[in-house]
């Protein structure tokens, strides 16, 4: 085993004191004289009038008729059927052009916002909200009722209306 003298031991132990000092003055210099390379997200409060970009696909909402004051939907289960993640539960009454949802559900804690149950509908009863904001307190009141998703889209058009 080589023997170390003392001289060499305080010149190794004076090297790594140095090299320690150096890192955290560029630290220090980076951390004070520097841009912040990071921005928050969002920078805006969102009850500002921020209104995301056409396309975006945001919460879900089934359409009414404005002539009608009818849902649009008549709880076909194409949405249902066409679901990734399985979140989608319609049920239907009625026969033909008077088939109505008496339930519909949409877990939005499942839901990923792919848009393709709004895609599907044949009779353009859901579409992409601009919405962007969904917190809430209990997961519980993320299962959207027929009511919640009419409330939601509420003078919305369909996304194939969207430019």
């Amino acid at each position: 085993m080589p023997q170390h003298n003392v001289l060499d031991l305080l010149a190794d132990m004076a090297s790594g004191a140095k090299s320690i000092v150096d890192g955290m003055r560029i630290t220090l210099h980076s951390l004070v004289f520097h841009e912040k390379v990071t921005d928050q997200y969002p920078h805006r409060n969102p009850d500002d009038n921020y209104q995301p970009g056409p396309g975006y696909r945001g919460m879900l909402g089934l359409i009414t008729d404005p002539e009608t004051g009818q849902l649009n939907c008549t709880a076909c289960g194409q949405c249902q059927k066409v679901c990734p993640d399985n979140c989608i539960a319609v049920e239907g009454e009625g026969k033909g052009k008077e088939r109505k949802p008496v339930r519909f559900t949409i877990d939005m804690a499942k839901c990923m916002y792919c848009g393709l149950c709004a895609e599907v509908c044949p009779f353009d009863a859901l579409t992409m909200t601009p919405k962007y904001t969904g917190s809430v307190e209990r997961i519980e009141d993320l299962i959207w009722d027929l009511d919640r998703l009419r409330a939601e889209a509420e003078g919305m058009p369909h996304i194939s209306q969207v430019e």
